[in-house]
């Protein structure tokens, strides 16, 4: 099903534009995605993306950092990016009447940043005062402990931030050479949604037609996921985990499926381990579960924070809920259920002009096409109680179980892991 007043083009020189016009709006958002993340980044290029991101903001042929900030500043407009594991965003939102502002000052930071050595080196010490931060937060650095021993080295498994050896290595030529092998049209899409101008392609055009590039560099693919399980004492006064499997990747066909057993399983404050964990038996504050498909792969966990006195028990309920889903399934309340929540959260997260920019340019890069609301709803409506219960025999397998602890302990409660 097409989007209304959408519309995609594909320059000759490989770059990808995708337009929304939603008329009844007054503002436009305008992203920029390349497709480069921490997963495309060798162990000595960890945290590169990272850095590139900030980098571009702090100066261009023709902007300082302050006048980057100050022209969106003036007219109301708000500006950032983002470091993903797959891509790197940067975006805009303005007032429609303002839009050119938008396309030269992002068209400049993508096409003119001049990577100032001096500034770069204030910059990295920013980075590396960021990572001191994210080591004194166990419950975020527990997603990235666990990422890395499920993936064994994967760079999806590394922290998208880098390591303090690597950020502190890196030069300009680094971020150069990794800009020309990622920063080109074939490899980047840009979105517009919201009260788009009529003119709005031909004004990208002016900016982007003549940019240049090589060809896309494709990243590693695969990995192998064997379970294990990991402990890093620390002095907290809460323990951290995550427990997981192998999970779908953003193009897998059962991902659907997998979203409806995630929220089943713990994506709500009415899913079985919220209500097992921290209703009935108090024993978590905070416990949810997550699905995390990358392009070629995906992993699924969950995390709780607890007492290391409750660590024991937390796991095996976990556990036991990977058990029931193996055996006995969802009942069709529990199904129908989710597939009303997840509906929900799609459409409520779809109603910002920003929402739908960044909506439009992700399921291009993943999946080469636009996907419809209407489109989603049509393969979560198709999903069964059985396609639940084959998942859960495909995933929840002792071999891929792994488990990660960040706390105060001498040595785990339990030897195996099994469901």
């Amino acid at each position: 099903m097409k989007i209304p007043n959408s519309k995609k083009t594909i320059l000759k020189n490989g770059l990808t534009i995708l337009t929304e016009e939603i008329p009844s709006m007054r503002s436009v958002a305008m992203g920029i995605l390349v497709g480069a993340g921490s997963g495309n980044e060798s162990e000595s290029e960890a945290g590169l993306s990272h850095l590139i991101e900030h980098m571009v903001f702090k100066g261009t042929k023709k902007r300082s950092a302050y006048e980057i900030a100050h022209e969106l500043d003036a007219v109301g407009g708000k500006m950032n990016a983002y470091t993903g594991k797959d891509v790197t965003m940067y975006y805009a939102v303005t007032l429609d009447k303002h839009l050119d502002v938008a396309i030269d000052v992002l068209a400049d930071l993508l096409l003119n940043a001049r990577f100032d050595e001096k500034l770069m080196q204030a910059e990295k010490s920013v980075i590396l005062e960021e990572i001191k931060m994210y080591e004194d937060t166990p419950d975020e650095l527990i997603h990235d402990y666990f990422a890395g021993k499920i993936l064994h080295g994967h760079p999806i498994g590394r922290p998208t931030i880098g390591t303090v050896a690597s950020v502190k290595g890196f030069g300009r030529k680094d971020i150069l050479d990794y800009q020309k092998k990622w920063y080109n049209p074939h490899n980047t899409i840009i979105s517009l949604a919201g009260a788009i101008p009529k003119d709005a392609l031909k004004r990208l055009k002016s900016y982007f037609e003549k940019w240049e590039g090589e060809g896309l560099m494709q990243a590693p693919e695969s990995v192998e996921i064997m379970g294990s399980m990991h402990l890093q004492k620390k002095k907290t006064e809460q323990v951290h985990l995550c427990l997981g499997t192998k999970g779908v990747s953003q193009v897998d066909e059962d991902r659907y499926a997998y979203s409806l057993l995630d929220t089943i399983l713990g994506g709500s404050m009415s899913s079985r381990l919220f209500q097992e964990i921290r209703e009935k038996r108090g024993l978590a504050y905070s416990v949810y579960s997550t699905a995390a498909p990358f392009k070629h792969f995906g992993i699924a966990y969950v995390y709780a924070g607890c007492s290391k006195e409750n660590l024991e028990e937390v796991i095996n309920l976990i556990l036991k809920q990977f058990s029931l889903f193996k055996k006995e399934g969802v009942s069709k309340e529990e199904l129908d259920r989710a597939r009303e929540n997840l509906k929900g959260s799609l459409v409520l997260g779809l109603e910002s002009t920003s929402a739908r920019m960044s909506w439009m340019a992700k399921t291009e890069f993943f999946l080469d096409n636009v996907k419809t609301i209407d489109d989603i709803f049509a393969q979560v409506d198709k999903v069964t109680q059985d396609d639940i219960m084959q998942l859960a025999n495909r995933y929840f397998k002792d071999k891929y179980l792994t488990l990660a602890v960040i706390g105060d302990l001498d040595k785990l409660p339990i030897k195996e892991l099994n469901c």
